[in-house]
């Protein structure tokens, strides 16, 4: 009896260590494609590519859970440039969208400006749900 139930804890940790690595492979490939999106447009500004940032990566995420905890955004008060995209709409890669929205002008095009910073070097990216939105951060190194 004892095995039987080591084993089924065992089979079920393995299947969730599996189902963990496989939406984490996943979004570090949906995070690629939006940077070569964003590397695309710098190019066309004749600007630098931008190098991913683990660390930028983190506080993106930390700043989704300070919104999720406040329950609204407020820009961080430090030296790295932030943007944040969010939608209900359902998306099969939310950070590629995300640069599709911020770089579109609006009223104002600090997005636009953000993105193509010229100072910056690299980025980091995180997504989560809150109340039904989506929300994707984008985390510079430099305010632009």
């Amino acid at each position: 009896m004892k095995k039987l139930i080591l084993l089924l804890l065992f089979v079920t940790t393995s299947l969730n260590a599996q189902s963990w690595t496989l939406e984490k492979r996943k979004e570090a490939k949906q995070i690629s494609t939006a940077l070569s999106l964003t590397n695309s447009i710098r190019l066309n500004s004749s600007l630098e590519p931008l190098y991913l940032s683990y660390e930028l990566n983190g506080l993106a995420l930390s700043r989704l859970d300070s919104i999720e905890q406040k329950g609204f955004y407020q820009p961080s008060l430090d030296n790295t440039g932030e943007l944040y995209y969010n939608t209900s709409k359902e998306f099969d890669n939310y950070f590629y969208n995300a640069i599709i929205g911020l770089v579109i002008p609006g009223k104002k095009d600090f997005t636009y400006k953000q993105i193509t910073c010229e100072l910056c070097k690299e980025v980091g990216f995180a997504s989560r749900d809150i109340d039904g939105i989506n929300w994707t951060m984008l985390v510079f190194d430099t305010l632009y």
